[in-house]
């Protein structure tokens, strides 16, 4: 279902499958992972943009110890009443681990997944089979207008008119961002004067919200490598003060706020 980044024409495999491409002659290889690169570099505005190889693999080791798991399994009850045969974006995809949930949650969609780091495109590709994964950007996805019954968006940047244009009647768009108490002891150890994150949004232009609930846990902080993983995997890597980071990543907090804000919303009648 991709469409061409230059021309807007959908994207067919070609008669060899390495490679799809469009009828004006754009042609984009597959990797060997599966996925397909769809960001044009005059739309790139540094070499590898979106988060950095260290980032994704700090991520990926978090999701690995379960630590959103109560955030993932929020998201898919939240989808529960989805179609058997749903279209599916995981919009800002990372390394995939949302989009693993709601594969085995629906395992009759048809799921596909954007993201702009190639770096966790392809660990994403790799770890989700059955989905299929692009480089692209959130503010030019490469999918045609209406043809989604569902969106996801966990933390990641995005535009709410891409939202809406992609969105089918009567499909759904689920948003997942941060609570204002999130990861708090880590702001606290971080900073002077540390600061909640801000409430979450619930008007979208051209979108109702359908309903809001809160995820909110405390999360057992194992050991030091899970503690730097979780700091290493957000802004916080390069923010507060370096002396206090550095001091952070030697010592064990007993454990650390998980709070989330999960807003589920329509388009307008």
């Amino acid at each position: 279902m991709w469409i061409c980044p230059h021309c807007g024409l959908g994207l067919q495999a070609t008669q060899d499958g390495s490679s799809i491409a469009c009828a004006n002659r754009h042609s984009f290889d597959r990797a060997r992972e599966g996925y397909v690169n769809l960001l044009p570099a005059n739309r790139k505005r540094s070499p590898e943009p979106g988060d950095s190889r260290e980032m994704v693999a700090a991520r990926r080791r978090v999701h690995a110890a379960n630590a959103y798991r109560p955030l993932a399994d929020a998201l898919v009850r939240e989808l529960s009443a989805l179609p058997a045969a749903a279209t599916v974006l995981d919009l800002g995809c990372g390394e995939g681990y949302y989009s693993s949930a709601v594969a085995r949650a629906f395992p009759g969609c048809e799921l596909y997944g954007v993201d702009i780091s190639r770096a966790a495109v392809r660990l994403a590709a790799r770890a989700c089979k059955t989905a299929s994964f692009a480089v692209a950007s959130a503010y030019q996805l490469p999918l045609p207008d209406a043809s989604l019954d569902a969106i996801i968006r966990v933390f990641a940047p995005s535009d709410d008119a891409e939202v809406s244009r992609l969105l089918r009647c009567g499909g759904v768009y689920l948003e997942a961002c941060p609570a204002p108490r999130h990861l708090w002891q880590v702001r606290a150890a971080l900073y002077d004067t540390p600061r909640e994150h801000d409430p979450p949004r619930v008007e979208i232009a051209g979108l109702q919200l359908l309903r809001q609930q809160g995820v909110q846990y405390d999360l057992g902080i194992t050991g030091p490598a899970l503690l730097a993983d979780i700091i290493g995997m957000t802004p916080f890597a390069h923010r507060g003060h370096r002396e206090k980071r550095e001091r952070l990543r030697e010592v064990t907090l007993p454990a650390v706020t998980m709070a989330f804000s999960l807003q589920l919303y329509c388009p307008e009648r």
